[in-house]
């Protein structure tokens, strides 16, 4: 999550959360170069990495993934939202895992690009029921992979349990769901300020009035709550990366969305305003789309208001920008 601050709750405190929940990002110097990592914890470079993070969150990264042609691929594609290119983009990645199957940064970036193709595909990849299948599977298994490659990079977490939940939940495998909860809390507990908005993509779909709702507007509020703490200020969770060029305003309309979802009408208006004030805001392009959401609001809270939900409008969860509203730069 990155910093904020939380309207009508208090005092201005800059905040933003890391929707990368949805597609991902990973750790890297402010101007793109790779920064790598070591085996050896006092290596610069391994600390460039881990800077500003938990104690117990260490991500495995080495110069070997840092420097492949397929990881850079990946970053120009996701930041130029280069949908085009994604196709080729996986295809390297799946290469690079193949040629180097101990390298958590590329099973996971080849994890998140499936990712990526699930949540944003192309109108041919979305009426292709063999790529569906193909990169959820893809996304399951190599965010697996990572994780077990690197147990300590409790950031997958965050997009691993929404992948087994909502999997699990589509083929009614109650097992797949229980184990996606467990992965999920694994890195809350390790990872909150990072982990824990990924509840919301676990319970959002939930009726607003449900018990389950209520636990993804209880998981966003404690995920504000741990970014806002002064402990919390240079963690790459909370702050704008390279990667994320616009997470501030993209999390911004996630946050309205939850709170005009819980009928929190002054809420959603004050997270949505926020967006305004970023100092990237007017480079973001998708600034006619959060006000729209802004001109739309008092519909948007009626409709959730109602116990039917065909007149509800799409919030960002449920839409086809939820990566590229944070990462396009």
């Amino acid at each position: 999550m990155r910093r904020m601050n939380r309207g009508v709750f208090g005092p201005l405190v800059a905040v933003a959360i890391v929707a990368g929940a949805a597609c991902g990002s990973s750790n890297e110097a402010a101007s793109g170069a790779p920064v790598g990592s070591g085996a050896d914890a006092g290596d610069p470079v391994t600390a460039a990495v881990n800077a500003g993070r938990p104690s117990s969150v260490r991500l495995c990264y080495t110069a070997a993934s840092q420097a492949h042609p397929a990881r850079a691929s990946f970053w120009v594609a996701l930041r130029s939202n280069d949908k085009a290119a994604r196709a080729k983009v996986i295809e390297d990645l799946e290469k690079a895992a193949t040629d180097l199957p101990n390298e958590e940064e590329i099973a996971l970036l080849n994890g998140l690009a499936h990712l990526w193709r699930l949540a944003e595909p192309l109108a041919a990849e979305a009426n292709d029921v063999g790529i569906t299948v193909q990169s959820a599977s893809r996304a399951q298994a190599e965010l697996e992979r990572a994780y077990t490659l690197c147990p300590t990079d409790h950031r997958i977490p965050a997009w691993l349990g929404p992948v087994l939940i909502n999997g699990g939940r589509a083929m009614g495998n109650g097992q797949m769901v229980a184990d996606g909860f467990a992965v999920l809390q694994r890195g809350i507990d390790h990872y909150p300020s990072f982990v824990l908005f990924s509840k919301l993509l676990a319970y959002a779909n939930e009726p607003a009035t449900s018990e389950d709702f209520q636990k993804a507007l209880e998981a966003v509020n404690a995920n504000i709550g741990y970014c806002t703490e002064p402990a919390s200020a240079q963690d790459p969770a909370c702050t704008n990366t390279f990667q994320a060029a616009h997470n501030f305003e993209g999390s911004m309309v996630f946050l309205g969305d939850v709170y005009a979802k819980a009928q929190k009408k002054s809420e959603a208006l004050g997270f949505y305003n926020q967006a305004k004030g970023a100092s990237t805001f007017a480079s973001w392009q998708w600034g006619s789309l959060l006000e729209e959401r802004i001109q739309t609001l008092d519909s948007r809270v009626a409709a959730h208001g109602t116990a039917s939900t065909t007149d509800d409008l799409s919030a960002a969860w449920q839409s086809t920008f939820q990566c590229s509203i944070c990462h396009q730069q």
